[in-house]
C-alpha cells in the first residue's frame, strides 16, 4: 500500500485542497455554532453530532480506551458501547488495543447488519513514528490491525520535538485524506504555539485538537484558537480520571440535578461544544456516561463550574505545552 500512496502522491505534486474555515456548529443548534456556544439546550443522548472544518461530522461522544487492555475486557467494552448507543470509538497505536477495538466493532457490525459508515471510528499515529513514510507505515499497520479500509479520524497523538518531521507527517496526512484512507485529519496535545506553527505549513487545516479539558482544566487560550480557525475540541479525560468526583462542589451540583458527579462533569464540557471521550470498560458506566447529555445545567450553575477552572488541575502526561 505504501508505494501506491508515493506513487499517487508523486502525481498530485503540489496540489492543495481548499480550506472550508467556517465555525464547527453542533448538529442540532447549527445556526448557533461554538462562538457562543447554546449552553441552555438539552440534549438527545445518542444522537448529538458535531459539523467538522471538512463538512463531515463526529458524534459527540466517544468510548475512550486509553490503557484498556487488548483484549476480550476490551472487546467486551467496546460491544457494550456499541450496543448502549456509542457511535465513536476513540482508540490509538500508542494504546496497544487496536486489534481489539477492531474484533468487536467488525463482529458487531456483522451481527446487526450495521453498516460500518455508522461508526465513527478514531485513532493516532504515535511519536516514534513521524516522518512521511513513517506516518503512512503505521496508518497502513493501524488499518490493518482494526481490519478497516479507512478511519474517520486520523490524529498526530502529540507533536514531534523535531518541526520537520512534524510538518512531514502532516504533509502524509493529508495525502492520506487525499487518497481515502482516512476521511478527517487533526491532531491530539498540540499547544498554541504547536497549533500555530502547523497551521502555518498546512494545506489542510486539522479538523480537530484532542486535548485534556474538564471544569478545572478549561485551557481557555488554547480552546479559543481552536474555535478560531473552525478546528473542534475534543476533551479527554473529562472526569479528571475520576480524581475530582468527591469535589463537594460537583457533589452538589449532582444532588441539585438527581445526577452523578461523572454526569455533571460530562454535561458541562458537551455544553460547551466539545466532543467527549469518557474512558470506562464497565458495561453500567458506558451507560450512565452516555446518558449525561438529556438534562440542562442552568446558566448560573454552568458559570459556577466555569470557576473551577482556577485551579488548572492537569493530568495528562502528553501535553507538553504550559497552554
Amino acid at each position: 500500500m505504501t508505494n501506491v500512496m508515493q506513487n499517487s502522491a508523486a502525481q498530485m505534486g503540489t496540489e492543495s485542497v481548499m480550506i472550508n474555515k467556517k465555525e464547527p456548529v453542533r448538529q442540532d443548534t447549527m445556526d448557533s455554532g461554538y462562538a457562543s456556544p447554546p449552553r441552555e439546550m438539552p440534549v438527545k443522548e445518542s444522537s448529538l453530532t458535531v459539523r467538522l472544518n471538512d463538512g463531515n461530522e463526529i458524534p459527540q461522544v466517544a468510548l475512550g480506551v486509553y490503557k484498556a487492555p487488548n483484549g476480550q475486557e476490551t472487546e467486551d467494552a467496546v460491544t457494550a458501547a456499541l450496543d448502549a448507543g456509542y457511535r465513536h470509538i476513540d482508540s490509538a497505536a500508542r494504546y496497544m488495543n487496536e486489534e481489539a477495538c477492531g474484533r468487536a466493532l467488525n463482529a458487531w457490525l456483522k451481527k446487526t447488519g450495521t453498516p460500518r459508515e455508522d461508526v465513527f471510528v478514531t485513532t493516532k499515529l504515535w511519536d516514534a513514528d513521524h516522518g512521511y513514510e513513517p506516518t503512512f507505515n503505521a496508518l497502513n499497520d493501524s488499518l490493518k490491525k482494526f481490519g478497516l479500509d479507512y478511519f474517520d479520524l486520523y490524529l498526530i497523538h502529540s507533536p514531534s520535538d523535531d518541526e520537520e518531521k512534524r510538518v512531514a507527517s502532516w504533509r502524509a496526512l493529508e495525502m492520506a485524506q487525499r487518497l481515502g484512507l482516512v476521511r478527517s485529519i487533526g491532531v491530539s496535545n498540540f499547544g498554541k504555539a504547536d497549533l500555530e506553527g502547523l497551521l502555518e505549513n498546512a494545506s489542510v487545516v486539522p479538523a480537530v485538537n484532542q486535548i485534556e479539558v474538564h471544569p478545572f482544566c478549561q485551557r481557555e487560550e488554547l480552546v479559543d484558537l481552536c474555535h478560531q480557525n473552525g478546528i473542534v475540541v475534543e476533551a479527554y479525560s473529562p472526569l479528571a480520571r475520576g480524581n475530582k468526583l468527591e469535589d463537594e462542589r460537583v457533589v452538589a451540583l449532582a444532588e441539585k440535578y438527581g445526577k452523578s458527579p461523572a454526569q455533571i462533569l460530562l454535561n458541562w464540557n458537551a455544553a460547551r461544544g466539545n466532543v467527549v471521550l469518557p474512558k470506562s470498560l464497565t458495561a453500567h458506566r458506558i451507560q450512565s456516561n452516555l446518558q449525561s447529555f438529556g438534562f440542562t445545567i442552568s446558566a448560573e450553575d454552568l458559570q459556577e463550574i466555569d470557576r473551577l477552572g482556577e485551579e488548572n488541575y492537569v493530568t495528562g502526561s502528553l501535553h507538553k505545552s504550559d497552554d
